[in-house]
């Protein structure tokens, strides 16, 4: 038996090749391979420099109060869909009340884990380590550092090859009384490279 479908499968392939082996080949009808002359090269995402991209959030009035809000940023895409990043925030604040200039400062570091869910969706958690003014103690000129976990997303907008603008909006799930910012952080921003 296993000397009979042996020998039929093999009649089978001998004829199917004999069978198309007769088929006559039209020189008009075989389209030549094309040949790639001066087409760009795709970039090589494997590449560290084609992983990064730059950007922030920057935020600023002026007038009797007197803010400003600087953070910028550094990414690193570890895949297509999920990159890892960080950077420095620093806020300056002044206010003219009643004759007396109040002044402060906050300052300090951050890192992320952004995730596109769709192609300009993203889910994003992370790490605030800010040095704030600290009221609580009475002491004058006094300062903390706080840890605010940020946990979110936002919306990417391209407005070229390169740039994006990013609009986002985070939830402070440590928030305490010395948390710079209420909930919900919104912030808008730009990427570059991305």
């Amino acid at each position: 038996m296993k000397r009979f479908l042996s020998a039929f499968i093999l009649f089978n392939f001998c004829l199917i090749g004999s069978v198309y082996s007769q088929e006559p080949v039209n020189s008009s009808t075989v389209t030549p391979t094309p040949t790639r002359t001066n087409q760009p090269i795709p970039k090589d995402f494997n590449s560290f420099k084609d992983r990064l991209y730059f950007g922030g959030n920057v935020g600023a009035w002026f007038g009797t109060t007197t803010y400003l809000y600087l953070q910028p940023l550094v990414g690193c895409k570890i895949t297509k869909q999920f990159s890892l990043g960080g950077g420095f925030t620093y806020n300056y604040y002044s206010q003219n009340y009643g004759g007396i200039k109040y002044t402060t400062t906050i300052y300090g570091a951050n890192a992320f884990a952004r995730y596109f869910v769709l192609e300009n969706l993203f889910a994003q958690v992370g790490v605030d380590k800010l040095n704030v003014p600290d009221y609580t103690t009475g002491i004058i000129d006094s300062r903390t550092w706080v840890t605010n976990i940020l946990v979110g997303g936002g919306y990417r907008q391209a407005f070229s090859d390169k740039g994006s603008f990013v609009l986002a909006i985070y939830y402070n799930i440590n928030q305490t009384p010395l948390s710079p910012y209420p909930n919900p952080i919104v912030q808008a921003g730009f990427n570059m490279g991305f």
